[in-house]
């Protein structure tokens, strides 16, 4: 069985491939160059909860489990959760209510991953980030936005707290693509808990579309 059949993995078109670097940030980097960043792209032809699924199937240790959080579409992560045995805390809250997952995590947290789900472009975004971010790293729990939406820019917005996004397109129903950090891409081989949900296997069929000059990881 190839990589290709199991992983949905695929080569995104150019203008979709733009329209990912546009989501992420306000640079312009050539698709082709943004592995510079740090970061890597996935790019899958399957809808977007299929990619969520694929980051929650390998990012969250066997042992670990997660807070999903937000105002819209939580249940989309509760049932990726589901399928994968990863116990899951939904804490449904607006900007002003999410300092206070605070005391939901508690002092000795068993918590890897917070899913903090996205469905509209707005400044809520940033009142979000502003909350979370100095709470998730004092924890050392990584953070994952689920956009259900487009957005634009949105690891600027977040002062690059960000370590996977999980996007797509309404117009394209059946693409969609996620965004990891490399340090915390590589540590998912071999942790997926099902084989046709292998971000990293998904990852490693992308870069064959890559070239054999790989420049300074500068930008």
């Amino acid at each position: 069985m190839s990589l290709a059949s199991f992983s949905n993995a695929g080569f995104a078109p150019e203008d979709l491939n733009t329209s990912i670097i546009n989501m992420w940030t306000r640079d312009e980097i050539h698709p082709a160059q943004f592995y510079r960043t740090g970061f890597e792209t996935i790019f899958f032809n399957h809808n977007r909860q299929y990619a969520l699924d694929c980051v929650l199937s390998s990012a969250v240790p066997a042992d670990k489990e997660i807070v999903i959080a937000g105002q819209a579409n939580l249940q989309e992560v509760v049932a990726g959760a589901n399928r994968f045995d990863i116990p899951n805390l939904v804490f449904e809250a607006t900007p002003e209510e999410i300092s206070l997952v605070d005391a939901v995590l508690g002092k000795g947290t068993n918590v890897s991953h917070f899913v903090l789900v996205i469905e509209k472009d707005d400044d809520q975004i940033e009142k979000y980030i502003n909350h979370l971010r100095p709470i998730l790293s004092f924890k050392g729990i990584d953070l994952i936005l689920y956009c259900t939406a487009s957005v634009q820019s949105v690891n600027d917005r977040a002062n690059g707290s960000v370590d996977y996004m999980i996007g797509g397109w309404n117009e394209f129903p059946d693409n969609s693509f996620v965004v990891a950090r490399r340090n915390k891409l590589v540590q998912t081989e071999g942790n997926s808990r099902a084989l046709n949900f292998d971000l990293y296997a998904s990852w490693q069929w992308c870069l064959q579309g890559r070239g054999s000059n790989i420049a300074p990881m500068e930008m």
